[in-house]
């Protein structure tokens, strides 16, 4: 795709590094992409996307003017009388504004609407072959810019197949998401949505994608992601730490994502295995070691099934799936290596394998913290087990939240900060929902979970400005205005905090 007319397969998830490759190299001509038989042309002029169309009726430039009501037939046909045989569309369009039978103006308006139902067209298909015809500017009657070029590519992006996988890595990811300091356009002047724009704001270098699709209205997440990975394209964000030199490709992301798959099958194995052998085995067939195994040998083995199995080492999926596995292998581990590194602890648990204790038998006070270790990571299991389920009473209040479920919301809510008394996220869901209700007794109920959340987490923003706005349509204004100051010393010119500001005085 890189040279002149060479000829190419491309794919949905290529398809918009094609068009900002195009764009890096200031390229002038035209891509011709193909899909079963249908050909459709977008016409570059120093990389900016100038002009659009395809061999479909209804994607022509004469069937747009037509449809539009500025131009007559007469007139078309007046035009076209003046063209050579085989004249192009860019011929035309000159020739209708030379003659005045068309305004400048209005034939620009045109050529961008059809220019962006082709891209999005194009965008839709699963793949196809493509070439790159090198050549002049197609005509110098239509206008384009970067702002026009970008915008066509994000709305393409928007309508793009095949992007699950895309979506599937991007979620995976634990980078954190930046603004590009060297950006080639400012992402203030893209066309975005109100929602759109809120998210960006959020983007500070220290946020990673989750945490944006959490703030996200119903229903918006795709879309979110959507946009986040055409940012990222265009090389408006970046990922911090980036996934390669130069700007992302689709390859990289998704060999990233391949990558991490294969790691999470693997540590997944790992741990069944670990746990099938270590639910029943005896402490040397837990750390793996021969019954003449000498302390340095335990000591090793310990220590290497330790850092296997260490939370941090495993992909964040792996660990959430299998949080309460983890927690009994750690245990066991630690059990098997105290039994058979204490002398008296070993003895009795040869003698008494379950506790390592006999009944009614003396207890030392090495024992005695023996048991404590042992206890501490038997507690350990119970908190991951409980944090578990808080996790998955949350996502089910989430839920239950996005489809106005309120009353079910509020439930799940509360059984989360039941199981975890510590999530700060749990006591704001849970305020959003209170305050929906007018109802006095509701409302103070929601003034005290927002709170709450703001005591866990001070640094959120987030839970600031909800405090302050419930306070704010309760007429307190004073209470309103505290509240948005706090959120303004963690985000300077945050332009929601601003605009709150000055409507309580």
């Amino acid at each position: 795709m890189r040279g002149a007319r060479v000829q190419s397969q491309f794919s949905a998830r290529t398809l918009a590094e094609i068009f900002r490759d195009l764009y890096l190299g200031e390229r002038s001509g035209t891509l011709v992409l193909t899909h079963q038989g249908e050909e459709k042309r977008v016409h570059f002029d120093r990389g900016m996307i100038l002009f659009a169309e395809a061999t479909a009726p209804d994607e022509s430039l004469e069937s747009c003017l037509l449809a539009s009501g500025q131009l007559s037939l007469g007139a078309l046909a007046e035009g076209k009388e003046q063209l050579p045989a085989g004249g192009s569309a860019a011929q035309l369009a000159e020739v209708l504004v030379r003659r005045e039978l068309i305004g400048r103006t209005v034939l620009n308006d045109c050529v961008r609407s059809l220019t962006a139902r082709v891209v999005e067209s194009v965008f839709r298909w699963e793949g196809g072959n493509g070439r790159f015809l090198e050549s002049p500017a197609a005509s110098r009657v239509f206008e384009t810019d970067i702002l026009t070029t970008f915008d066509s590519i994000l709305q393409g992006i928007f309508c793009m197949a095949g992007f699950g996988p895309i979506h599937e890595a991007m979620c995976g990811l634990d980078n954190r998401l930046r603004v590009r300091q060297a950006a080639p356009l400012p992402l203030e002047r893209l066309t975005l949505s109100p929602a759109h724009g809120f998210i960006l704001s959020r983007v500070d270098g220290s946020t990673k994608l989750q945490q944006l699709l959490s703030i996200v209205p119903p229903g918006e997440e795709e879309t979110a992601v959507r946009l986040a990975f055409g940012l990222l394209v265009l090389g408006l964000l970046e990922y911090d730490p980036p996934l390669s030199s130069g700007p992302l490709r689709v390859g990289d992301l998704l060999q990233d994502h391949e990558r991490r798959q294969e790691d999470e099958l693997q540590q997944e194995e790992a741990i069944r295995e670990a746990y099938a052998r270590m639910r029943d085995g005896s402490p040397h067939e837990v750390l793996g070691v021969s019954a003449t195994a000498g302390t340095s040998e335990i000591d090793a083995a310990y220590a290497r099934l330790k850092e296997e199995f260490q939370r941090e080492r495993l992909q964040p999926r792996v660990r959430d799936r299998f949080r309460s596995e983890l927690g009994l292998i750690q245990n066991h581990l630690l059990e098997a290596y105290l039994v058979l590194t204490r002398p008296t602890l070993r003895s009795r648990h040869e003698a008494h394998p379950v506790g390592g204790i006999p009944p009614g038998g003396d207890v030392t006070l090495r024992d005695l913290n023996v048991r404590v270790e042992i206890d501490r990571a038997k507690s350990k299991v119970a908190l991951d087990e409980a944090q578990r389920k808080a996790d998955q009473y949350f996502s089910k209040g989430r839920k239950f939240m996005r489809d106005g479920d309120f009353h079910n919301a509020i439930q799940y809510a509360r059984l989360a900060i039941a199981q975890n008394p510590s999530d700060a996220r749990y006591y704001f869901t849970l305020a959003d929902c209170l305050a929906r209700n007018p109802e006095a007794r509701w409302q103070r109920m929601a003034e005290e979970n927002y709170t709450k959340a703001t005591e866990l987490d001070p640094w959120n923003p987030e839970y600031w400005i909800s405090l302050g706005r419930l306070y704010k349509k309760q007429g307190l204004k004073l209470r309103a205005r505290k509240q948005f100051e706090e959120a303004l010393k963690l985000v300077p010119n945050h332009p929601d905090v601003l605009s709150e500001l000055k409507g309580v005085g």
